[in-house]
């Protein structure tokens, strides 16, 4: 551990993966109760960023690169309250299955139990914040926070294809992940908030969709007169953003991680420091 109080590259990828073997023995009520808490409270993430954003329509015309900037730094307040508050997402899973699968950990019906368990419950806490929270207290219900969030759904999912929802989710699911891994490193409270914060300000600002984020501003968006329909919800929304997270968060970070930190470790401990893959150390008379 250094000095800053943060760990090695080493130990938070042999902690991250400690946390997918938890995550595969956790009791099914804990999961659910843990993913309906943080879709709450991301979402409450999300209603500061349409708050913000849609308050300005004027600036979104005139400077968008202003305009996504402050969503990128409004909206990842939502996963560093998630973190401290010991809630959970389904982007996290991606990480923390894939190394555990590729350590042999587990078996099937414990990984598809927890990935629907996260998913559905993020879903209930997330549309129940909008419905409640959102449009019950009627907070974003008059222009321009209406027309602007109304436009937001239009312009991110009823007007864009398919497959680029996809590849912008890929990149959300590697960015999302890598903050978590972030936040196990670091020890320190502004260290760790500023770990999760800056990887997601990243994907937040370049547009790129999160799975919990949009079954939120999604739903909200049809609340105040999208025409985006239940099935397109699903079909168009959250299946391209789900499964990009997914492919993101599981290469980029599970299968990094496990393969660097996991796999050539125990490689290196097996066959001595000359197996090619791991560092080599040369004798003083070298």
């Amino acid at each position: 551990m250094s000095s800053a109080g943060a760990l090695t590259p080493q130990k938070a990828a042999e902690d991250t993966l400690k946390t997918g073997e938890h995550h595969l023995s956790e009791a099914l009520q804990l999961t659910i109760l843990k993913n309906i808490y943080g879709g709450l409270i991301l979402s409450a993430g999300g209603l500061l960023t349409l708050t913000i954003v849609n308050g300005a329509p004027t600036l979104t015309e005139s400077n968008p690169g202003i305009a996504r900037l402050m969503q990128g730094l409004a909206f990842p307040i939502g996963l560093v309250l998630v973190y401290f508050a010991g809630g959970e997402l389904f982007t996290g899973y991606p990480m923390w299955y894939t190394m555990a699968a590729l350590s042999r950990k587990g078996h099937p019906l414990q990984y598809l139990r927890g990935i629907i368990a996260s998913w559905v419950s993020n879903l209930v806490g997330a549309v129940f914040f909008a419905g409640v929270f959102t449009r019950l207290t009627g907070v974003l219900s008059e222009d321009p926070f209406k027309s602007g969030v109304v436009e937001m759904v239009n312009s991110d999912i009823i007007e864009e294809e398919w497959h680029v929802l996809f590849l912008r989710a890929i990149f959300c699911g590697f960015m999302v992940t890598l903050a978590m891994l972030l936040g196990t490193q670091n020890h320190d409270g502004i260290s760790k908030a500023l770990g999760l914060h800056l990887p997601f300000l990243i994907s937040t600002t370049a547009k790129s969709p999160h799975t919990v984020e949009y079954m939120y501003v999604a739903a909200t968006g049809m609340m105040l007169g999208s025409p985006l329909s239940i099935g397109a919800y699903f079909w168009k929304c959250l299946l391209p953003i789900t499964l990009g997270n997914t492919v993101g968060g599981a290469i980029f970070s599970g299968l990094y991680l496990w393969w660097v930190y996991i796999h050539c470790e125990d490689e290196s401990a097996k066959n001595g420091s000359g197996n090619g893959w791991g560092p080599v150390r040369l004798d003083e008379d070298d």
